[in-house]
């Protein structure tokens, strides 16, 4: 079994050599609308096809996710991303905050998550949880589920993103991760060739 970073490399070296042999016989001014329409509108595809399929997964409200979300930025670099003009950013940190000395509950480390990737991860990771969850009748519970904010109404916005065993996304994640990498793989590889491409 691939792990994801094997994988990624090997799609990317695939789809490197794909583009390569369209590139190849076309000028610079074809080369540029090649990847700057063409590619891009393969790229906007292959995205809308996963949106579709996240569209039909239900969340089962596990609330996991509400409880323990994780990110390699430490709030200080979230903030700075924020004075950056990171819209996203802002709307996690409006959201979520740090456990206290970023030490999470261990029954949702353990029990909920990929333990192995948090384990195995070559990064520091941070522990984040919702201000404004609740417990009911022993479950989280949120009290403006209907106005929930959009970081919270888009998760998981990538089938790359790391699910907690209870998610009813893993099942869309399973089937979208492939693709997902493909897209980033494409996405990186036209930024590096539009970057480098003489006027």
């Amino acid at each position: 079994m691939h792990n994801k970073a094997n994988l990624y490399r090997e799609i990317f070296l695939k789809s490197k050599k794909q583009i390569d042999k369209k590139l190849v016989f076309l000028n610079n001014k074809e080369k540029r609308l090649f990847l700057e329409t063409t590619l891009k509108d393969e790229i906007l595809k292959s995205e809308n096809e996963i949106k579709a399929a996240f569209d039909k997964a239900k969340c089962n409200n596990c609330g996991t996710c509400c409880n323990l979300a994780i990110s390699e930025f430490p709030p200080e670099a979230l903030k700075n991303k924020v004075q950056n003009g990171d819209i996203s950013s802002k709307s996690f940190l409006e959201t979520f905050e740090l456990y206290e000395n970023n030490t999470a509950p261990n029954n949702l480390l353990q029990n909920n998550l990929c333990a192995g990737f948090i384990q195995n991860s070559s990064e520091k990771l941070y522990f984040y949880h919702c201000k404004k969850v609740q417990m009911k009748d022993g479950k989280s519970f949120c009290p403006v589920y209907e106005k929930r904010p959009m970081v919270c109404r888009n998760f998981p916005d990538t089938p790359l993103e790391i699910l907690p065993k209870t998610c009813a996304y893993n099942k869309w994640k399973e089937e979208n991760e492939t693709k997902a990498l493909f897209i980033k793989a494409l996405n990186d590889i036209r930024k590096f060739y539009i970057e480098n491409l003489p006027e």
